[in-house]
């Protein structure tokens, strides 16, 4: 839609996440809404990449109606800030994720927050305090929390490669969903780089062996990486914005800007309809406004009884009740 209806182009580059192997996938978060962009990417190198995408979001996102409730379905993973709390999602999580016998490509944001003001603040004040260099462009990473899910995810061997995701905008930089509403502004271009890491280019022989699987610290890897962002981003934005464009990382793949093709046409045109056919279902059909009641009260006690629909989901899977109890 943000393409059809909006013009927006989208600029996709580098390594090709593969869809049928577990990753996980590591982005800068300049704005709020990097993680809608990124799904125009995810299609234009593989749909299905939809399917098995799954993202790393703050709590609070869980409580909106309808879209949280969806995040809640897909398996999303919901953080609160709270890391002996966290630590327990993410086990629950990445234990459903292996033991359902899918694939996904879990979606990180090591710098926890997206780049607005009050955060570039705090990095500042830290990289200060830490005798670290001031960043313009990223900010400080986190590292306990990317460890934590890195060792996870190869406990469980559950990972094939991490994907290093580089987002820019050469024009307007729209920092949050307000301004996308009350504004109604869009940026005109979003450019995409992703390079692949075996785990091999991170963990020495020893540590990549499958049986072996002590906990590793990985920070020294992510925090050079995120330097080379800040200094890739640099010479980003030292361009003129009709110029700006990121060099092709790994094995410098590059997507056509355009997305033509039946698929996206017929894709687009189902949105539409079924929009059309649940709205119009809603207003006149006196059993799906009771279908609708029923599936609000369903989310609202998902959420108060068992910490969300996706922990209520997992005690059908596991055949427990064990999350809720364990968070009080």
């Amino acid at each position: 839609m943000l393409t059809f209806m909006f013009g927006v182009k989208f600029h996709v580059s580098g390594d090709l996440i593969e869809h049928s192997k577990p990753s996980l996938i590591i982005m800068n978060h300049r704005t709020r809404l990097d993680w809608m962009f990124f799904w125009n990417a995810l299609y234009k190198m593989n749909p299905w990449l939809l399917t098995s995408e799954k993202i790393s979001l703050k709590s609070g996102l869980k409580s909106i109606p309808g879209a949280g409730w969806a995040m809640g379905c897909g398996g999303y993973i919901f953080l609160n800030r709270n890391y002996e709390l966290d630590q327990r999602i993410l086990e629950t999580m990445l234990q459903y994720y292996k033991e359902s016998r899918s694939s996904y490509q879990l979606l990180l944001f090591p710098e926890g927050t997206d780049r607005g003001e009050r955060a570039a603040r705090i990095s500042d004040e830290f990289a200060k305090k830490n005798g670290l260099q001031k960043y313009d462009y990223v900010l400080h990473p986190r590292t306990t929390g990317f460890n934590f899910i890195l060792n996870e995810m190869r406990k469980h061997d559950y990972i094939d490669a991490i994907y290093d995701v580089t987002v820019a905008y050469p024009d307007k930089i729209v920092p949050s969903e307000t301004d996308l509403i009350t504004k109604g502004i869009l940026p005109k271009n979003v450019h995409f780089d992703i390079k692949k890491y075996k785990l091999s280019d991170i963990l020495t022989e020893e540590q990549n062996d499958k049986f072996h699987r002590d906990p590793i610290d990985a920070s020294s890897w992510l925090l050079n990486l995120w330097k080379e962002k800040e200094a890739r981003l640099k010479k980003f934005y030292s361009q003129s914005p009709e110029r700006r464009k990121l060099e092709p990382s790994g094995k410098g793949y590059v997507w056509p800007v355009e997305t033509n093709g039946i698929g996206y046409y017929l894709a687009f045109l189902f949105w539409i309809i079924t929009s059309l056919m649940w709205l119009y279902f809603t207003i006149t059909i006196f059993w799906v406004k009771l279908y609708i009641i029923g599936a609000i009260l369903f989310y609202l006690y998902a959420h108060k009884y068992h910490g969300g629909s996706e922990f209520l989901f997992l005690e059908w899977f596991f055949g427990r009740r064990f999350f809720f109890e364990r968070t009080q």
